[in-house]
């Protein structure tokens, strides 16, 4: 596991020097390198590997408990929601990153989803979500920053 963990992380790592560069010359791009970038965004959104501690393959009951908690949070409420519920209502003060961590990449993605959904619905454009996902300092997917291109990857 740790051999395909460390394989995904230097592919994630070619494919966003390769999105940078990209972007940074388009005169030099092709359509090739423009695919490709693509392809292994859409695949890592669809099928992520699951990125555990090989070290702490378990978690003591607290963490346990805290990580079920959040995940059931995440179920009915946004993001940000489940920080201020757990800052509020049971006195855990994490960041963003934190959580991320603590419920994993594919709660987070389904969160992603289902709030760009909801936010679609309301005639909010891709560039426009990924602008207020930028402001709200959310992770990118395969990127620095969010774009419209990563929005509509995501919700595809």
């Amino acid at each position: 596991m740790e051999q395909i963990t460390r394989l995904v992380k230097s592919v994630d790592a070619c494919a966003l020097r390769l999105d940078e560069l990209n972007k940074r010359f388009p005169n030099l791009a092709t359509d090739t390198s423009r695919t490709g970038v693509e392809y292994w965004y859409k695949r890592k959104i669809q099928a992520p590997v699951h990125e555990h501690a090989e070290s702490d393959p378990e978690p003591n009951h607290a963490s346990r408990v805290l990580q079920e908690t959040a995940l059931r949070l995440l179920k009915t409420h946004g993001l940000e929601e489940v920080l201020d519920i757990l800052l509020n209502d049971h006195r855990i003060d994490i960041n963003l990153s934190q959580l991320i961590h603590l419920v994993g990449n594919q709660a987070y993605l389904v969160a992603l989803r289902r709030d760009a959904q909801e936010l679609l619905l309301n005639a909010v454009s891709y560039q426009q979500i990924a602008g207020l996902w930028n402001d709200q300092d959310r992770p990118a997917l395969g990127g620095p920053r969010w774009d419209a291109r990563s929005v509509s990857m995501l919700v595809e």
